[in-house]
């Protein structure tokens, strides 16, 4: 019997996380199996319950899979526009844009989340890690956003939460919308407008 290495593993591993997200991209993750996922990357049902317990297990895999170059871009963004806190909320808005436009991993990733992922029943704790994701990423803009009312970048009556909530409803919808049929409007120059549109909307009057 030859005995795998750790790269074969890795590799199966690579081949199962692809599958899976073609399939979930297709077919919305409650329509899928494992042992779908299993036949489409070429592997035995042993193999995938190898790596992944379930499909919480895949979902999560594919969000680490992308996790990573995100968490390097903000400490990159941070140095970057340290000391300003509204270039920063805008390069981030315009940085997750670039990833769902250009990444296929991200692509297919927010794909999955926003349309093909019905958040009931086993797949409800994927919804809920996607909250808590969320929800972090908020909490790191609010306190972006206090900081730029301090500096008089943002006007101070405006709640610094519901300006979050505001912004991130805004590129989500332009994710959304766009992967509904991304040859309806051009992304980027469509983030651009709207994004800074509404970060001109808090400058504080006269500003």
């Amino acid at each position: 019997m030859v005995r795998r290495t750790k790269e074969d593993a890795l590799t199966t591993k690579a081949e199962l996380l692809d599958a899976a997200e073609r399939l979930f991209s297709e077919q919305g993750v409650s329509n899928t199996s494992m042992n779908q996922v299993a036949e489409a990357a070429g592997v035995t049902r042993g193999a995938i319950y190898h790596h992944f317990q379930n499909k919480l297990d895949l979902i999560d895999a594919l969000m680490e899979r992308v996790r990573l170059p995100v968490d390097e871009m903000r400490d990159e963004l941070a140095q970057t526009y340290q000391g300003d806190p509204v270039s920063l909320l805008r390069a981030r808005c315009f940085h997750i844009i670039g990833q769902v436009q250009d990444d296929p991993h991200t692509q297919a990733l927010v794909n999955i989340l926003l349309h093909k992922c019905e958040y009931v029943d086993d797949a409800l704790p994927i919804h809920l890690r996607h909250l808590g994701g969320r929800n972090a990423c908020i909490t790191e803009c609010v306190l972006l956003a206090d900081k730029a009312k301090e500096q008089g970048l943002i006007d101070e009556k405006y709640d610094s939460k519901a300006t979050v909530m505001g912004l991130f409803s805004l590129v989500d919808g332009l994710m959304y919308n766009w992967l509904l049929d991304k040859t309806y409007f051009d992304l980027s120059q469509t983030a651009s407008q709207a994004i800074d549109t509404y970060l001109a909307g808090l400058k504080p009057r006269g500003a």
